[in-house]
């Protein structure tokens, strides 16, 4: 089978010795930001549901939901330390240890979700994860992409149909430089805050607008307050489970195996339900006023690219990163 990034007993050769042996049951403590009851809450546990059935109970996931154990940031850091086992999110939230990876997040850069995927196997990308991997003690749980989080929309108070319809616009944004100076170029004001914190914001107008997986609108009740809901495919973004490489390695070669292959099924299940999850969710928000429109993007790659380009000649992109997005445009074909 395909052990994707974290291949046993090849990461680290501290580990080694440990994939030797049948190590004694595991209890893993995972952290998300997602409420429990929404889509991907839901998958998250039948993730952790297939681990231990398939793992006879050897490995076992309790799950933390809604920032409780902390934001992104401070997860990490304890997942470094072994504090938390997992976080699950997306992988780019791995930019406080390497920020090469902020950018593969990039607004309105890679043309759609093959070119995306492609680059995310390649090379250049698996380089990025080894130095996160041999630095800081946290490996990625099989390939990153195969468990999509759909297409991101804006939702914002006041309706907004076109590019110059975000420019002032006051705009939550999460703890990533890139992603504030990518949106600062576009024309928006952004603030940076936590996920749990932006209904409140958008309630009482601190923020008119935030970016979001369609699918988490519904969920985190955001149409409420901020009832127009605009698709961008700003980007691409698939549910990483960012492990400590030390719980990874006290767990058999064959029940690692096993939970690959349960990421593996919960990856596919998601992307085939994920666009029926999401007209199902817009038609109930629909019945309470929410406005949806597909944007047109153009506009919006025209301007990106420019920005693109200036951070490439000044130096401000990683090295051989545009490089490598261009060679993805035909290297999985």
């Amino acid at each position: 089978m395909k052990m994707g990034y974290l291949s046993a007993c090849s990461i680290m050769l501290a580990g080694a010795a440990l994939c030797t042996n049948q190590a004694a049951a595991e209890t893993w403590r995972m952290s998300t930001k997602v409420p429990a009851d929404s889509f991907e809450g839901k998958l998250h546990q039948e993730f952790a549901d297939k681990v231990a059935a398939y793992t006879d109970g050897d490995v076992k996931i309790q799950i933390y939901p809604s920032e409780q154990l902390g934001d992104a940031q401070t997860v990490l850091e304890q997942v470094s330390s072994g504090i938390i086992d997992i976080f699950v999110d997306d992988v780019s939230y791995l930019n406080r240890f390497n920020e090469d990876i902020t950018w593969t997040s990039a607004p309105f850069l890679f043309d759609d979700r093959p070119h995306w995927e492609c680059f995310m196997s390649s090379d250049y990308f698996r380089d990025i994860l080894g130095s996160i991997e041999e630095n800081d003690n946290i490996g990625v749980i099989g390939d990153v992409g195969p468990f999509g989080r759909g297409f991101r929309v804006l939702v914002t108070k006041d309706e907004v149909n076109s590019f110059d319809g975000v420019q002032g616009l006051k705009l939550r944004l999460w703890d990533n430089q890139m992603m504030v100076d990518v949106w600062t170029a576009l024309g928006t004001d952004p603030l940076v805050m936590a996920w749990t914190d932006v209904y409140q914001s958008l309630q009482t107008g601190i923020v008119e607008a935030v970016t979001s997986p369609a699918i988490l609108v519904e969920p985190m009740k955001f149409y409420e307050v901020a009832p127009h809901i605009a698709r961008t495919d700003e980007f691409n973004q698939a549910n990483a489970y960012m492990i400590n490489l030390d719980s990874w390695n006290a767990i058999s070669e064959e029940d690692q195996q096993k939970v690959i292959e349960a990421y593996t099924e919960i990856s596919a299940e998601a992307m085939e339900k994920i666009q029926a999850t999401f007209d199902e969710s817009l038609a109930r928000m629909e019945k309470q006023g929410v406005t949806y429109m597909e944007l047109d993007t153009a506009p919006f790659v025209k301007a990106a690219g420019a920005i693109y380009k200036q951070y490439d000649e000044s130096g401000k992109l990683p090295a051989g990163f545009l490089e490598a997005v261009d060679a993805a445009r035909t290297s999985c074909n």
